[in-house]
C-alpha cells in the first residue's frame, strides 16, 4: 500500500510539476522552469537531470527498478521531465543540450511500449508522437534508430523495421547476427502478420538475400 501510495503521489506531484514548468515556459523563465525539474527529480526520485543524462540507458532503468523491473511510474515521469526539459533548452537556443534529452525521451518511452508499461493518465503514444517530430530535423544517434528498430518489429511494422535495419547498416551499428535473427523472426511470421507489417513473403526473402549479400560485401 506504501508504495501504490507513493507512485499516485510521483505522480500526481510530477503533473503539477510539468504544469508549472510549462507556465514558466510562457513566462519565458526557461531557466527557473530547469531549475524546478532538476529540483523535482533530485527531491523525488535521487536523480538530477545531469546525472539522468549521464548514464546509459540501461543504468538509468535499473535506477528506476523496483525488485529488478524498471518501475512504470518511474520511467514515464522521468522521459516526461527530459522531454519539458528538452524544450525549455530548445527555447533557449541550445540544441546541444536539448536534442539528446528528446533522444533518451524517446528511447525511454518507447522502452516502456515495447514491454507493455502503461501509466494510467500518461499518454505515453502521444508524447512518442511529439517526440518524433521534435527529433525530425536532427540526424538520430545509432542509439535511438535502434530502439526505433525495435519498437516497429514489435508494432508489426515489419516493412518499416525492415528499412531501419539497413539504415543501421549504412552507419554499421548493427551486425550480421542481428540481421539474419531479424529475419528468421519475420519468416517465421504467418502471411497475414507479413501483409500487415507490409511485406510479401517473397519480399522478405528477397531481402534475406540483400542482406546476405549485404553482408559478404563488409
Amino acid at each position: 500500500m506504501f508504495e501504490r501510495d507513493y507512485l499516485i503521489r510521483l505522480l500526481t506531484q510530477a503533473g503539477l510539476v510539468l504544469g508549472k514548468a510549462m507556465g514558466l515556459r510562457q513566462q519565458q523563465k526557461q531557466k527557473e522552469a530547469l531549475d524546478l525539474i532538476d529540483e523535482f527529480l533530485g527531491r523525488e526520485l535521487r536523480l538530477r537531470s545531469r546525472l539522468a543524462m549521464g548514464l546509459s540507458d540501461e543504468d538509468l532503468l535499473s535506477m528506476l527498478s523496483v525488485t529488478g523491473s524498471p518501475n512504470a511510474e518511474s520511467v514515464a515521469v522521468v522521459a516526461a521531465l527530459l522531454q519539458q526539459e528538452a524544450d525549455l533548452l530548445h527555447d533557449l537556443g541550445e540544441t546541444g543540450e536539448s536534442v539528446p534529452r528528446y533522444a533518451k525521451a524517446l528511447r525511454l518511452s518507447l522502452y516502456m511500449l515495447r514491454h507493455g508499461m502503461e501509466v494510467e493518465g500518461w499518454d505515453v503514444r502521444a508524447r512518442v508522437l511529439e517526440l518524433q517530430k521534435a527529433l525530425e530535423p536532427y540526424e538520430p544517434d545509432t542509439e535511438t534508430m535502434r530502439a526505433i528498430w525495435q519498437w516497429h518489429e514489435a508494432e508489426g511494422r515489419l516493412a518499416d523495421a525492415e528499412n531501419t535495419l539497413y539504415e543501421l547498416a549504412d552507419k554499421q551499428a548493427v551486425t550480421k547476427a542481428e540481421g539474419d535473427e531479424f529475419y528468421e523472426r519475420m519468416a517465421a511470421c504467418d502471411d497475414g502478420a507479413l501483409k500487415a507489417g507490409e511485406l510479401t513473403r517473397e519480399e522478405l526473402e528477397e531481402g534475406r538475400r540483400q542482406w546476405s549479400a549485404l553482408m559478404k560485401e563488409k
